[in-house]
C-alpha cells in the first residue's frame, strides 16, 4: 500500500508500490524536477492550465456547447452579427465573399439515359422558379440557397420546411426557441434544448417555430416534426443541438474596427476646423502686413493693430513674418501609421473566422503567385462548407422528386427505380487565372491519363455532356452549310508554359 507523510511539510515524499518517488508540493499536488541536476521543483501540470498573473485563468467547468450560449446570449450574438454586417462595409464583404464561393450549384442528372436526364433537369428548373419552390414566391432556388447560408453564416443555423404542396419555407434560427406557454399537450417546456425536442441520444424529434410579434416579442406558432424540416447549422462538437455562427470569434474586432473608423473619422475633422497657428514673441498684437492697410492708417492718423492674415484659397500660399515670428501646422498625423498597420491586422484575424485570406482584401499584399498559392488553401476548406450545401440540395432533390414520380410528373422507364436515379449539384467553379497555360496544363493532364474531361470540365462548373451535345449540334449544322468542321488540336496553336509555340497553325 502507497504511504504519504505528512500533509502539513512544504515538499513531501510518496511511495508507491513500484518504488517510484513523487514529490508533493505545499498544495498536496504532486509536483516534478527539472531535467538538470537540482534544478527547482516544478509543479506537474500543462502550462495552458496553469495560473500566471499575466493571462485569464481558464474556465474549469466543462459543459456542452448550448449551454455555452444560453437563449439569452444566443440572442444577443445574432443581433451582434446581424448588425455587424448591417453596418459595417469590411464584414459585409467577407460575408458576401463567402457566398461567392460556397453557395452557388447547378443540377445535373446523371442516370446514363440522356433523355430521361433531360427530362429530370428541366423538371428541377421548372422546381426552382420562385413561384414553384418558395412558398412566399419570393426566391428561386439559386437565391434561396444562397439566403439559406447566409443565415448560417450570421445566425449559427437556419431550418428548411418541405410543405405538401412541394414547396419550400425558410424558418429564421431565431424563431425556433423555447416558448413561454402554448405547446401541444404532452410537450413540457423542460424537454425543448433551444426550441428542439431531442431523445437520449440527441437526435432531433420535433422543432417549436414561434412567429413574431410586437417587433420584439414571439408566442409559440407549432411544433414541426424534424422528419419535414432540414437543419442547416454550423457544428463544432458532437453533442451540439443548435449551430454557433463561425463569426463568433470575430464579432469584437469587427466591432473594434467599425468604431475606431468613427473616431480616427472624428478626430481628422476636427484637425481640420484649425489650420495654421501663429507664434509671436513681440508684445503687440497682431496687425495687417499689407503695405496699403499701413498706409491708409497713417494718413487717416490713426493707430491700426497688426496682425496677420492668411487665405489659404487653393494652390501654395506664402506668409512672410516678422523677426521672432513663427507659423506651424496643426498636425495630429491622425491616422498614425502605427494604427493603419493595426487596424490591417485586426481585420486579417476577423476575416480568418471565414477562413477568407487576407489577399482577397487587399490584392498589394502578395504577388500572383501568393494570392493563388492562398487561394488554393482557402478552396480545400470551402470545399467542405460546399459539401454542407450539396448535402441540403441532395435532400430536397430527392424529396422533389419522389413526389414527382408519385404525381405523374416524372415517368421513369421500366425496371427504372426511384433510388437508382442519379444526379449531382455541381459548383460554379472558378474561371481561368491565366487561360493559355491552364488549358495547356489540361491537355497534358488528360494526355497522361492524369484527369478527366468531366472532371475538367466540372471544376469550370461546367457539364462536359452538355458541351458535347452542344459541339455536336454545331458540327452538324457546319457540315450541313459547307462549312469547314476540323477543329483537332493539331490544327490549334498551343503554347508552353514558356510561352513557346508548341503546336503547327494550320
Amino acid at each position: 500500500m502507497p504511504t504519504i507523510q505528512d500533509k502539513r511539510s512544504p515538499t513531501r515524499q510518496s511511495r508507491y508500490g513500484d518504488g517510484a518517488r513523487v514529490i508533493l508540493g505545499a498544495d498536496g499536488l504532486p509536483a516534478r524536477r527539472s531535467l538538470g541536476e537540482g534544478g527547482p521543483i516544478l509543479r506537474a501540470e500543462y502550462d495552458a492550465v496553469g495560473s500566471s498573473n499575466r493571462r485569464r485563468l481558464p474556465a474549469t467547468v466543462l459543459r456542452d456547447e448550448d449551454r455555452e450560449l444560453l437563449p439569452q446570449s444566443r440572442g444577443a450574438m445574432v443581433a451582434a452579427a446581424r448588425d455587424i454586417r448591417r453596418n459595417y462595409s469590411i464584414a459585409a464583404w467577407a460575408i458576401r465573399k463567402h457566398l461567392d464561393y460556397v453557395s452557388t450549384f447547378t443540377f445535373q442528372s446523371r442516370t446514363g439515359d440522356a433523355d430521361l436526364d433531360a427530362r429530370i433537369e428541366n423538371l428541377m428548373a421548372w422546381w426552382g422558379r420562385r413561384e414553384n419552390c418558395d412558398v412566399a414566391a419570393r426566391h428561386p432556388l439559386p437565391r434561396l440557397t444562397r439566403l439559406l447560408e447566409a443565415h448560417r453564416v450570421v445566425d449559427g443555423d437556419v431550418f428548411l420546411l418541405k410543405l405538401l404542396d412541394g414547396r419550400v419555407q425558410g424558418i429564421e434560427g431565431d424563431r425556433v426557441r423555447n416558448p413561454w406557454g402554448g405547446l401541444p399537450p404532452g410537450v413540457a417546456a423542460g424537454s425543448l434544448l433551444h426550441g428542439v425536442q431531442v431523445d437520449s441520444p440527441g437526435k432531433a424529434l420535433a422543432y417549436s417555430v414561434c412567429r413574431r410579434i410586437g417587433g420584439t416579442g414571439f408566442e409559440f406558432e407549432r411544433l414541426l416534426p424534424a422528419a419535414w424540416v432540414y437543419h442547416h447549422g454550423y457544428f463544432d462538437r458532437l453533442d451540439q443541438v443548435r449551430g454557433v455562427t463561425p463569426l463568433s470569434s470575430a464579432l469584437n474586432d469587427f466591432r473594434d474596427c467599425y468604431e475606431a473608423k468613427d473616431y480616427a473619422l472624428a478626430k481628422m475633422k476636427i484637425s481640420q476646423l484649425f489650420g495654421l497657428i501663429f507664434y509671436r514673441e513681440a508684445a503687440e498684437e497682431m496687425g495687417v502686413v499689407t503695405p496699403q492697410a499701413s498706409a491708409d492708417a497713417a494718413s487717416a492718423g490713426t493707430s491700426t493693430p497688426e496682425y496677420y492674415e492668411v487665405d489659404l484659397g487653393k494652390g501654395p500660399f506664402k506668409v512672410e513674418l516678422d523677426p521672432g515670428d513663427r507659423a506651424e501646422w496643426l498636425e495630429t498625423k491622425s491616422p498614425a501609421a502605427e494604427t493603419l498597420a493595426f487596424f490591417q491586422a485586426m481585420i486579417e484575424a476577423a476575416l480568418k473566422s471565414l477562413d477568407l485570406p487576407m489577399s482577397f482584401y487587399d490584392g498589394s499584399r502578395t504577388n500572383f503567385f501568393g494570392s493563388r498559392a492562398e487561394l488554393n488553401h482557402y478552396l480545400a476548406g470551402a470545399a467542405i462548407k460546399r459539401r454542407d450545401i450539396q448535402d441540403m440540395l441532395g435532400w430536397l432533390t430527392a424529396w422533389r422528386l419522389g413526389m414527382s414520380v408519385d404525381r405523374g410528373l416524372l415517368k421513369l422507364p421500366a425496371g427504372l427505380k426511384l433510388r437508382d436515379l442519379k444526379s449531382e449539384w455541381v459548383h460554379a467553379g472558378l474561371p481561368w487565372w491565366n487561360p493559355q497555360q491552364e488549358v495547356n496544363a489540361d491537355i497534358q493532364a488528360l494526355a497522361g491519363a492524369l484527369t478527366s474531361r468531366q472532371r475538367v470540365t466540372k471544376e469550370r462548373g461546367e457539364d462536359w455532356y452538355e458541351i458535347v451535345d452542344e459541339l455536336a449540334a454545331e458540327q452538324k449544322t457546319l457540315a450541313e452549310r459547307g462549312l469547314p468542321t476540323d477543329l483537332k488540336p493539331a490544327h490549334v496553336l498551343v503554347q508552353d508554359m514558356a510561352g513557346e509555340g508548341k503546336g503547327k497553325d494550320a
